[in-house]
């Protein structure tokens, strides 16, 4: 998704969009070119066959008509019927037909032979025309005697003109009965029939060839015989006048079928030498789709140079100030428009940066002023119950008590004088800590006890001043209660290492009443978990926390598995 909304995805698509149809425009328009261009020629060439076919089956039905008036007006041909095999007269009469048919012959240059032959005498007359590629020799005569026999007698009038092989040589024959028993036939080599056809101008690779209905070449062909068996199996499976084949290139095959044979008639084109008018505009459709790939390549680095480049570099200088880097400055572009955006650019992450420090400075200062308005806070709060300890002690005439507790007085006020600073040691505030429950312990001798326990790689830790005074004094405050084992209070301090944390742990326990559930939900809720309102109590920690650490520090409150109540305070080491 990111990438369908960039530049180059959009220019790419948007130029795709417009170039498309040109292309498909322009390969219509070649495709419709050279189907016209085929169709035209292919109608040319229809027409030359046709033509060239109605000439032979001219020839041929003019041929028919001379043997049936051979066989039915010639008086020897008729009378070879009537006289018997062996007589003078029968010798006379086969002498005066064989000179007739001679003497015709050469009236009809396309003939090679013309026979008769008796069904009746089993006798065949052959007459063979000057130099006719027919050889005139017994092997001949005995072909037409056998063919006679076997397909001759049972010929049809409409059956018309057959291809058979004559010594070797693609003829067509053709024969018409006289009387009952007695056929004239006429023999003419294919080739002599294609001789008008071959004077054609043939270009490069352009063949005419003649077929027999059973794909027989008729004519001598340069084509592989795999390859023709290729173009017979294709054309005779159809009746169009002509189609486009591969042998393996493509031709262009035009197909005449004669009217009074079984012979076909074909040209065989190449489609180049058919397309070659339309080269050139081959040429230009096959070569514009490189020109405008190449066009849109040099577009594309142009707009990445000129354009994309420069938002790039924009996008990353605001992900620098995003991320906190307000020193960066975007380099001056060669565009005038680009380098005004650079310009600005610089001056608002100047002003920006500006911005930041002042506001930051600013945080400072009233983190500072917050800080020492809780401290102020905090210390009214404990001086009010270290003067009230005092003012009991000295009530109850506990003259020693009272020094001693004055002298931790003095000592607790010291230690205050010196928490101005925000940062102590952990032993400092330790020591604070300890004048103030010393006071306690000695207004409470018989129920109240603490314990301190610290390791010693943490005792020169620095920790924000003050920071867990309000939970020993809620401690005692709102938990001590008057019980036999009396009230216990216990300060925990130890350093935790690991992956995700380190930092001081300080866990204060003791034995007394712990938080009530209202308390609990309230300090989830606000933060606060003393139900009288003057007491800041956790809630000024934990803003002193956020002051201090962010959302590093921890804060937990909760009560012992048995009774009383625990607090735990994680502050992370600087």
């Amino acid at each position: 998704m990111k990438d369908r909304n960039s530049l180059i995805f959009k220019f790419i698509s948007g130029f795709t969009l417009v170039s498309l149809p040109l292309f498909l425009l322009l390969f219509f328009s070649n495709s419709y070119a050279m189907n016209l261009v085929r169709d035209q020629v292919a109608q040319t060439n229809s027409s030359l066959l046709s033509g060239q076919m109605s000439h032979i089956d001219s020839k041929l039905s003019e041929i028919n008509t001379y043997m049936f008036r051979l066989a039915l007006q010639d008086p020897a041909v008729i009378s070879l019927e009537l006289q018997p095999r062996g007589s003078d007269e029968y010798l006379m009469t086969r002498i005066a037909a064989a000179n007739t048919m001679e003497k015709d012959i050469n009236y009809y240059s396309e003939l090679g032979a013309l026979f008769v032959f008796s069904a009746k005498t089993q006798d065949l007359i052959m007459t063979r025309a000057n130099g006719s590629q027919i050889p005139q020799n017994k092997g001949t005569e005995d072909f037409i005697y056998e063919w006679m026999r076997s397909e001759g007698l049972s010929m049809k009038q409409e059956d018309g003109w057959k291809t058979v092989k004559v010594a070797g040589i693609p003829c067509l024959i053709h024969v018409v009965k006289s009387g009952t028993s007695l056929y004239v036939g006429s023999i003419i080599p294919i080739q002599s029939l294609a001789a008008p056809s071959n004077k054609v101008q043939l270009v490069e690779d352009e063949q005419i060839i003649f077929f027999s209905e059973q794909a027989e070449p008729l004519t001598a062909t340069t084509i592989s015989p795999n390859y023709l068996n290729q173009l017979t199996s294709k054309f005779l499976k159809t009746n169009k006048a002509f189609q486009t084949v591969e042998i393996p290139d493509k031709y262009l095959l035009v197909m005449n079928r004669s009217q009074v044979s079984n012979m076909i008639m074909t040209v065989l084109l190449p489609e180049k030498n058919v397309y070659r008018q339309l080269s050139l505009l081959q040429k230009l459709i096959y070569f514009l789709p490189f020109a405008i790939g190449c066009f849109l390549i040099i577009n594309l680095v142009l707009l990445k140079k000129i354009v994309v480049n420069p938002i790039i570099r924009v996008v990353r200088a605001m992900r620098r100030i995003q991320e906190g880097d307000l020193q960066y400055r975007m380099p001056p572009s060669h565009s005038k428009e680009l380098d005004l955006l650079s310009e600005t650019f610089n001056t608002m992450s100047a002003e920006i940066s500006s911005l930041k420090i002042n506001v930051y400075e600013e945080h400072i200062k009233t983190q500072q002023a917050e800080i020492k308005h809780l401290q102020l806070q905090i210390n009214p709060h404990f001086l009010l119950n270290s003067l009230n300890i005092a003012y009991n002690l000295i009530a109850t005439k506990k003259s020693e008590l009272a020094q001693r507790m004055m002298v931790h007085l003095m000592n607790y006020f010291r230690s205050m004088m010196r928490s101005q600073q925000r940062m102590v040691t952990i032993t400092e505030e330790l020591k604070h800590i300890d004048h103030y429950l010393q006071i306690q312990k000695m207004r409470f001798p018989l129920h109240f006890d603490y314990a301190i326990d610290i390791d010693e790689q943490v005792r020169e830790q620095l920790i924000p001043s003050l920071i867990f005074q309000p939970f020993v004094e809620n401690a005692i405050i709102h938990g001590m209660v008057m019980q036999d084992e009396g009230f216990h209070l216990k300060i925990i301090c130890y350093e935790e290492h690991s992956d995700n944390s380190h930092g001081l742990w300080i866990h204060i326990e003791d034995n007394g009443n712990g938080f009530s559930a209202p308390a609990l939900q309230k300090f989830v809720a606000s933060g606060q978990s003393s139900e009288d309102a003057g007491n800041l109590g956790i809630q000024n920690v934990k803003q002193r926390l956020q002051a201090y650490y962010a959302n590093k520090a921890r804060l937990m409150i909760g009560n012992g598995l048995e009774k009383g109540a625990v607090v735990r305070l994680f502050i992370p080491k600087k």
